[in-house]
């Protein structure tokens, strides 16, 4: 009477788990062939080596505490007066900023977008540390503006 149920129980298993193996061994040699492929689609996942930043000069917040005197080149004491919102912005209006180049348009695009507080005039500007502080001058004075009211 116990014979047929353990006989179904234990034997049929050890077919199924053999088969079961077998079928295994089978899925991983396709496994591995498509682990192989995996491989080249997990490529995409890998950190890649970041691009340098487009920035002109390296600012650090003592910098701009010190009022940039440790820089001794104009331009890049200009530069780091710009980044650190120490120089008074001048009037001048977008079609003026497509006129100019390099830092000079970027200068004038970061100017006008504090201005008229505008994040969009922030994304024309070339400079990745320029356009940070722009965008970061920008969410301050907004921010500044609602504690006031």
């Amino acid at each position: 009477f116990i014979y047929p149920i353990v006989s179904d129980r234990y034997f049929n298993s050890n077919e199924e788990t053999s088969s079961e193996k077998s079928t295994d061994k089978k899925n991983s040699s396709y496994e591995t062939e498509d682990g192989e492929a995996n491989t080249d689609d997990d490529s995409d996942d890998t950190p890649v080596e970041e691009v340098p930043e487009d920035v002109f000069i390296d600012i650090e917040a003592e910098d701009c505490e010190d009022n940039c005197k440790q820089f001794e080149d104009e331009e890049d004491k200009k530069y780091c007066q710009e980044y650190c919102g120490l120089l008074e912005m001048s009037d001048s209006s977008d079609d003026d900023c497509e006129s100019l180049e390099d830092l000079e348009k970027d200068y004038c695009y970061k100017n006008q977008a504090i201005a008229d507080k505008n994040f969009k005039l922030c994304e024309k500007i070339a400079d990745n540390k320029l356009r940070q502080a722009c965008q970061n001058r920008i969410t301050e004075d907004l921010l500044n503006n609602q504690v006031i009211e």
